[in-house]
Formats: structure tokens, C-alpha cells, sequence
């Protein structure tokens, strides 16, 4: 069977996948315009939003102790539900307040969800082609940025910012309670699963808090100082969205190659010794357009997780993996919740030049790590 996996499986993790994303992509299409245009948000007020919306990730170790309890695949459409939840929550939202509240719902649903269907797809990946089918998986997420930015710019011509959170909720909400009720559980009887920490894993968890800091950064940041600074409208925002996701539709997938090719030291090294001058060039140019060009690079370099993924499957073993994730990802935001609160708080005191520098040092500390990651071979599933 094409690359080692179950085309009944593939359907609920591919499907699961999109849908959230969709949701998670017309959020971050909107947010920053809403939270400027409807409520006049400073950069500190988003940095501390962005951290109330990283506080979810500090949860996700629990999503281990869930998986002991609940298959996967469940937990991954109750996260769907949350995520629309948190939509609609947005569309009702009377201040900035509520807004940060209503991000930290859509936020647990994102966090819960990634560590699950990660899992998942590993589980069923073949060890011979693991990069190549997270890159086929990855590229599902840019049809759905697609999607939510095809959705977002569309429904933004006829309705307003809250309508259009409101259709879009909506819409995640139900399909994502379709899935809970109505898709199979996907784990044997026999299988089970462990919650642990072991000393293994302490480049993976190190390596995941890093870029964390530096993705935080970038993600809180990057299209707000497009929005503040250069006056991108909902329409540009969606624009760029949209080409981001057309790029990395088919980055994604040769990311995937480059890994199974060249190995994940090489791909994750290589990205960070890109990303110090993506985020120095963030601090230095003021010419719009190189800024969406870095914004485009950057955003094909996410996908080098695709390598730290692919690095953890070769060290851990099945039942560890779940809880190796779910704890991968709150070691990801232990500082990630303070990182866009300082960040806004720099900008504020010495300008987003300070801001960005700061990442590209934290960036430049990634790499000496991402050296460390041995070579191998993938282990045998």
C-alpha cells in the first residue's frame, strides 16, 4: 500500500487536519485586522493576547494522560469542536477582553489537536518514506490556508469581521462534532500508551522549545508589523495568506524529500542558519515587498518541523510517542507564553528593530542545537 499506510485512517487524519486548519487560517487571516480596526489593539495588547493564546500549549502534556483514556482520533475532533467554538466566541467578542478569551478556547482545540493527529500519521507512516508523507500531510494544510483564505476574502466583500467568524465557526463546529460522533476510534485493543519523560528525548524537548521562541516571535509579530506599520488591509492580508499557502503547498512536500534525502541535522541546521537573516532582515529593511518575500521563505522553513518529527520517530518507540509530542509541544511554549508579551513590550520601548534581532539571536542558538542531532537511519515500525 502507497507509502505504508491505511487509506481508511489516512481519510480521518487528513480530514481532521484540513478542517481545523481552515479554522486556524481564517483566524489568523482576521486577527489582526479585527483586533486593530474594531478595538484600536497596541502591540502590547496582541503580545499579551499571543500569550494567552499560547497558554493552551503548556497544557499539552495532559493530552498524553487523555490519550490513556481516549483514542486519538477522539481527541482530535473534540479539539475541532473547540476550535470552532473559540471562532464564534471571536464573532461576539464586545471587547478586546473577550477577544484574548476567545482565542484561548480556539487555542486548547489547536494545541490538543496537534500532538494527536501527529501521532497518528507517524504511527502509520513507513520508516523508508516518513519525510515524504509529512510533506504530502503538511501540503493538506496549505489547501486549507487556501481554503480559509479564499473563504475569509470572499465572505469579507458581502459581510462583516463577526459574520464572517460566525459562518466559519459554525461550519468547523459542526463537521468537527460529525467526526467525534460518527469516525471510528483507529487503535487496536491490544495498543496501548505511556506517559513519560525520559532523558532520551532531551534534544527533541530542547529543540522544540527553541523554535517555539523563535516561531512565536514571528507569527505574533511579523504580519502586525505589515498591518501597523505599512497599512495592510483585510484583502492584502488574505492576498498574502493565500500566496504563502500556494508556495508552501509544494514546499511541504519536497521538504519531506529533502529530509528523507539528506537527513534531519542537514534540513534543520540548514533552516536556522536561514531564518538569523529572515528575522535580521525583519529589524533592517523597510520595503514592503521584501517583507512579504521574507514572510514567503519563512513560512516554507516552518516545515522543517517535518525533520524534528522525523528525528523523534527515529529515537522513541510507539506507545512512548503520543506522550513525547504532547510534552514536545508544552516544552514549546514554557516560554512561549512570556516571548510575545516581552516582545510586544521591546517593540513598545525600542521599536520592532529590538523586537526581531532578538529573535534572530534566539534563532542563531538553535542551530548550535540542531547540530547536535546525530545521523542515522529511521528505526523499523
Amino acid at each position: 500500500m502507497a507509502l505504508g499506510i491505511k487509506k481508511n485512517t489516512l481519510f480521518t487524519v487528513t480530514a481532521s487536519f484540513f478542517i481545523l486548519s481552515v479554522g486556524f487560517y481564517s483566524w489568523r487571516i482576521m486577527f489582526n485586522n479585527f483586533a486593530v480596526e474594531q478595538f484600536g489593539a497596541s502591540p502590547a495588547e496582541i503580545g499579551v493576547i499571543q500569550a494567552v493564546r499560547e497558554i493552551p500549549g503548556l497544557l499539552a502534556f495532559f493530552v498524553g494522560a487523555l490519550a490513556l483514556f481516549i483514542s486519538e482520533a477522539r481527541i482530535a475532533a473534540l479539539s475541532i469542536v473547540l476550535t470552532g467554538l473559540g471562532l464564534l466566541i471571536c464573532g461576539i467578542s464586545p471587547t478586546i477582553v473577550i477577544l484574548g478569551l476567545a482565542t484561548f478556547v480556539l487555542s486548547v482545540g489547536f494545541h490538543f489537536f496537534e500532538p494527536t493527529n501527529s501521532s497518528q500519521l507517524l504511527l502509520l507512516a513507513n520508516s523508508n518514506g516518513l519525510g515524504k508523507i509529512q510533506g504530502i500531510y503538511r501540503s493538506f494544510e496549505s489547501l486549507a490556508g487556501l481554503a480559509g483564505g479564499l473563504l475569509v476574502l470572499g465572505l469579507t466583500f458581502f459581510l462583516n469581521y463577526r459574520e464572517t467568524f460566525y459562518l466559519i465557526g459554525g461550519l468547523v463546529t459542526l463537521i468537527g462534532l460529525y467526526f467525534a460522533l460518527a469516525l471510528p476510534a483507529n487503535r487496536g485493543k491490544a495498543e496501548k500508551r505511556k506517559l513519560v519523560i525520559k532523558k532520551k528525548y532531551w534534544l527533541y524537548y530542547t529543540l522544540y522549545f527553541l523554535r517555539g521562541c523563535r516561531r512565536h516571535i514571528f507569527t505574533t509579530f511579523a504580519i502586525f508589523l505589515l498591518v501597523k506599520n505599512h497599512g495592510l488591509n483585510i484583502s492584502l492580508v488574505s492576498t498574502v495568506i493565500l500566496l504563502n499557502n500556494v508556495v508552501t503547498f509544494f514546499t511541504n512536500r519536497l521538504m519531506g524529500n529533502f529530509t528523507d534525502k539528506w537527513g534531519e541535522r542537514t534540513v534543520l541546521a540548514g533552516s536556522s542558519f536561514l531564518l538569523v537573516f529572515i528575522f535580521t532582515g525583519y529589524a533592517v529593511i523597510d520595503y514592503l515587498p521584501a517583507l512579504i518575500a521574507l514572510y514567503l521563505v519563512d513560512n516554507i522553513l516552518f516545515s522543517s518541523a517535518i525533520a524534528l518529527r522525523s528525528y523523534l520517530m527515529r529515537i522513541s518507540s510507539n506507545e512512548d510517542l503520543t506522550g513525547c509530542l504532547s510534552f514536545g509541544m508544552t516544552a514549546n511554549h514554557i516560554t512561549a507564553v512570556v516571548v510575545p508579551i516581552a516582545g510586544g513590550l521591546i517593540w513598545n520601548y525600542f521599536g520592532h528593530q529590538a523586537t526581531f534581532f532578538a529573535g534572530a539571536a534566539i534563532v542563531f542558538i538553535d542551530l548550535i542545537f540542531a547540530l547536535m542531532v546525530p545521523g542515522g537511519k529511521a528505526r523499523k515500525i
